[in-house]
């Protein structure tokens, strides 16, 4: 037997309809807030605007980027993932120092990750996706020039990106993505080397040329010998980093 309508079952349903569009239209906003700030915040790191062991302040954070706290502590967590940062028991956040033996072994199996994808893309680019790799590669080549190193490091990381993406493969792109922001941090400490930042834009050139004529073999031989070249800057910079500190100890006994 059917039930007689009420007059505030009418509103009930209004409200509860609207409630339901309201959780709807919210659910895509509160994921868009919370890639812009962990974009904008992984930026900060990457870049070096935030150093190694600096805390990070949801408030200050929250009003610098003009949102809520949620979307903050919700990136807070991602990053931690990431490695970017340290959640301590006190409930702070601070940005992790980075683990040089752990980059060149990153960077060792982004190698041979990237390696990979630039076969697979070699056989399954689109003539449209070489197209747009040589859009890519001329940005790499004007910021090059203007030695603009954080717009170069934004256009080497979409040249990278495009690369697997072109290997049409999801299971590859999870895995390079997965380990991509460990990577970036030792790509950006790299470039300060600028012998090795003349040497990377060279290798650049190569790798392009490699995918234009669609050459595997060499395109698997010019990708893992980028990356190991990578960790040697790394190294040489340890090194650098060493010796600055002895001669600092020496002047201080001199002294």
């Amino acid at each position: 037997m059917s039930r007689t309508a009420k007059p505030g079952d009418k509103t009930r349903a209004t409200t509860a309809k609207t409630a339901r569009k309201s959780a709807v239209s919210e659910g895509p906003r509160k994921g868009r807030l919370h890639l812009d700030a962990l974009k904008s915040i992984r930026k900060m790191i990457l870049s070096g605007e935030l150093a190694p062991g600096e805390r990070l302040r949801e408030i200050a954070l929250s009003e610098d980027l003009g949102m809520s706290r949620t979307p903050i502590r919700e990136a807070f967590r991602t990053l931690a993932a990431e490695g970017l940062v340290d959640l301590l028991p006190n409930r702070s956040v601070v940005v992790s120092m980075p683990d040089k033996s752990e980059a060149a072994d990153v960077f060792t199996v982004l190698g041979v990750l990237e390696g990979l994808a630039g076969q697979l893309a070699c056989r399954r680019m689109t003539a449209e996706q070489i197209e747009i790799l040589s859009e890519l590669q001329a940005d790499m080549a004007h910021y090059f020039e203007k030695r603009d190193r954080l717009s170069y490091l934004e256009a080497n990381r979409l040249i990278h990106e495009h690369i697997v993406e072109g290997a049409a493969s999801p299971s590859l792109l999870l895995a390079w993505r997965l380990l991509l922001p460990r990577a970036e941090r030792a790509r950006h400490v790299s470039t300060l080397d600028h012998d090795r930042w003349d040497e990377a834009f060279k290798e650049h050139v190569e790798i392009f040329s490699a995918i234009e004529r669609r050459d595997e073999a060499l395109l698997k031989t010019l990708m893992e010998a980028h990356f190991n070249k990578g960790i040697e800057a790394m190294k040489r910079n340890e090194a650098r980093e060493r010796a600055q500190k002895r001669a600092e100890t020496y002047a201080e006994v001199g002294g």
